[in-house]
């Protein structure tokens, strides 16, 4: 993939004095962002002594950020935290570009690389339940706006499409738990006949830095 066709990401991150060392904790965002085939386009920080509840950044912060990625061009922002649901509901609105905070990235990182059919399952499963949490956020938002009773009639067509959305999840959430239950049964089942052989068992274990490969 050229250069012209990758994604152009702008990193934004906040650096509130818990980090030890945040200047490399926006150097790994951007290895993160590469490793997902994206070129980081720009670079935007703030020093804040706490993150804002509604953007996380703050809000004449948006407005930079907002302006800097259509300056760039870019075609995704990328945060160097986790994000609540509503502030990467206010962050996309505001900017008018799709969002990403760190663990969704590393969530499609491992998405891309899981091999085996049980790699995959447990990623499809964390991602999710990473979903889930921000869809119940956004369910709970929804229902202070329209009313505490809870009735059907109360209730508006975005909280009606999240309760389907939820529904769906749960049912594919409960479907992955099974076919993990049965690839434990089928590895211990394995196991049991390596151990009944005699043929000698070797384990090879290497390492490499590169975030988010290893090999075992």
């Amino acid at each position: 993939m050229t250069d012209k066709e990758k994604e152009k990401a702008l990193l934004v991150g906040v650096d509130t004095g818990e980090e030890d060392d945040f200047p490399r904790s926006m150097k790994e965002l951007g290895e993160l962002a590469k490793a997902c085939n994206m070129t980081v386009a720009g670079v935007v920080t703030q020093k804040m002594a706490a993150v804002n509840k509604a953007y996380y950044i703050g809000a004449g912060k948006v407005r930079e950020v907002t302006e800097y990625a259509q300056a760039l061009e870019a075609d995704v922002i990328l945060f160097d935290n986790s994000l609540t649901p509503s502030q990467l509901r206010n962050l996309q609105k505001e900017t008018g570009k799709p969002v990403l905070d760190r663990t969704a990235l590393i969530l499609d990182i491992f998405s891309v690389r899981a091999k085996t059919r049980e790699a995959k399952l447990q990623v499809e499963t964390a991602r999710l339940q990473y979903l889930m949490s921000r869809l119940v956020g956004m369910h709970d938002a929804l229902t202070r706006q329209g009313g505490t009773s809870g009735s059907m009639s109360s209730r508006g067509a975005g909280e009606k499409k999240l309760e389907l959305d939820r529904r769906k999840i749960e049912r594919r959430l409960a479907e992955l738990r099974r076919e993990l239950e049965e690839v434990a049964k089928e590895r211990e089942t394995q196991g049991k006949k390596r151990q009944e052989s005699r043929i000698p068992k070797v384990s090879l274990v290497g390492y490499t830095n590169e975030i988010g490969r290893a090999h075992v």
